[in-house]
């Protein structure tokens, strides 16, 4: 599958998936043409690196860091009186980055840069030591810091920097009370709900609880513009709803998990928070079926269709987790086709130019023909013998379409499992098998060796089969039921039975 995706740079970066010349993928002329045109385009726009290449530089501006004014850091390690040189690590989404790095002399770090850094959080490491000294950085980076890393929230010492007086002030806070609440939780686990006992550590658990969440609310009120209240309230997640029914708390907690976010303040994007929310949200808080994962990304992406670095980062995060070929899903093309047509379009895909654009949503056009639920394409190509076969005229209850190629090692491996199968359930399945990326001669030969008795096609031309089932890689199965409808696909052939009990069932 091609995808071109710009991610976490600003100059343009193609990040070109499973584009294969071999015999496993179908690719048109008109496709490998493009390829080359984009890799043409590719160069010139890192090469002048002006923008010109964006659909909309306006939004492309959009994207680019918050500064904060010149970095002016002392930091003096107490326990650590060596020299050599610290590093400096950022946080972007779910990926950190090195910032810069600095000698120091006698644990004395001296980090100066006119330009200052992107607003965010950062860790400082430095060589033989395991701690990591935590910084944030807003507007002002200008401070002086003194701290033992053995124990760093008791000893620090902050002059200058508001950011990093109140994160160490919060930071003391939590180191007292979490352990407090987490001791009241494992008591409870102990006792039986509703006695008396169990209601008496329960009440004072929840009111530890409620203060903790009302002292990080009272951030916002206190410092409203200080990156550390965002970047505190945005972790918190909703309380699970008792009110509603238990198979309801989930539903309610996945779409409250983003309501502490501020999504105007783009400087959270270079914190952990956003990242560890997307994953925890996507990966925990979703069930990893291509229907809720779809519902789960267009519920989020849609609160920040107006914010172009949201909408770019979260755009590209699920199309790259979620890549077809590349994920367990069954069928994870639906993903992708419904991320391109809400999101990859010109209208909103900002980071990439028109023909990227085009040659994106030709491929989601090739994919969602068969996607699972859809009805089946119609296949009319021909035989070995010169005849004419066609794919719904077959009156097997369900249909199995096999895409394979004769030098594939995958489909040696399953060709003869699946001629076992379709020998043990002739009364109620069928099989047509389609040849792809190969030679008339290779085709036949791999036929008569197999000694496959089902209905065999091929077109070397690829016009009877193009945009009919999507191939990404050899082999591909697809099965269809009574209704001719895709209940399968990107199948073993030991899950053919599991995918035609489960429709009999819910038939039955």
């Amino acid at each position: 599958m091609l995808i071109i995706i710009q991610f976490l740079s600003d100059n343009v970066i193609y990040l070109i998936r499973n584009f294969k010349f071999a015999n496993t993928n179908i690719l048109s002329m008109r496709f490998l043409q493009l390829f080359f045109i984009i890799l043409v385009f590719s160069c010139k726009a890192n090469s002048n690196n002006n923008g010109a290449n964006s659909t909309d530089p306006n939004k492309e501006k959009q994207t680019e860091p918050i500064m904060g004014g010149p970095s002016d850091i002392k930091i003096t390690l107490k326990d650590h009186p060596k020299s050599g040189v610290a590093k400096i690590i950022g946080f972007y989404s779910d990926q950190s980055y090195l910032a810069d790095t600095v000698s120091f002399k006698n644990g004395v770090i001296q980090y100066t840069n006119p330009k200052g850094l992107a607003q965010g959080i950062y860790y400082l490491g430095v060589p033989d030591r395991t701690e990591n000294l935590q910084l944030i950085l807003g507007e002002d980076q200008k401070f002086e810091l003194e701290v033992t890393l053995t124990d760093i929230i008791n000893t620090i010492k902050i002059f200058g920097s508001e950011e990093m007086r109140v994160m160490y002030e919060n930071a003391k806070y939590e180191s007292q009370i979490t352990p407090q609440i987490a001791n009241l939780s494992n008591q409870l686990k102990s006792m039986t709900p509703g006695t008396s006992e169990f209601t008496t550590i329960k009440n004072q658990r929840d009111a530890l609880d409620n203060e903790r969440i009302a002292t990080v609310k009272n951030l916002l009120v206190k410092y409203p513009k200080l990156l550390f209240s965002k970047y505190k309230n945005a972790g918190q997640n909703p309380k699970v709803r008792e009110d509603v029914a238990k198979e309801m708390q989930m539903y309610y907690f996945r779409r409250e998990f983003w309501d502490n976010v501020d999504f105007d303040d783009r400087r959270l994007l270079r914190t952990p928070v956003i990242g560890n929310k997307l994953k925890k949200y996507m990966k925990e808080f979703t069930a990893q079926n291509q229907d809720s994962i779809i519902a789960s990304s267009r519920f989020l992406i849609d609160k920040v269709v107006d914010k172009p670095e949201y909408l770019k980062i979260f755009a590209n995060w699920v199309v790259l987790n979620y890549e077809p070929a590349k994920c367990e899903l069954m069928d994870a093309e639906a993903v992708f086709v419904s991320m391109t047509q809400n999101y990859f379009t010109k209208e909103r895909a900002f980071w990439q130019d028109t023909l990227q654009t085009q040659v994106i949503q030709q491929r989601a056009t090739e994919m969602a023909a068969s996607l699972v639920g859809k009805k089946a394409p119609n296949v009319i190509s021909k035989d070995q013998f010169g005849q004419k076969q066609e794919l719904l005229s077959k009156t097997a209850e369900y249909l199995i379409v096999y895409m394979y190629n004769p030098e594939c090692e995958h489909c040696q491996e399953q060709t003869p499992k699946l001629l076992d199968f379709y020998h043990a359930n002739k009364a109620t399945v069928d099989v047509f098998a389609i040849a792809v990326d190969t030679e008339d001669k290779k085709w036949k030969d791999y036929i008569a060796k197999n000694k496959l008795d089902w209905t065999n096609v091929y077109d070397p031309t690829n016009r009877s089969i193009y945009g009919k089932y999507f191939v990404d890689h050899t082999p591909e199965l697809y099965v269809i039921n009574k209704d001719r409808k895709i209940i399968g696909k990107n199948l073993k052939v030991f899950q053919i039975q599991t995918i035609i009990d489960r429709d009999k069932g819910k038939k039955s």
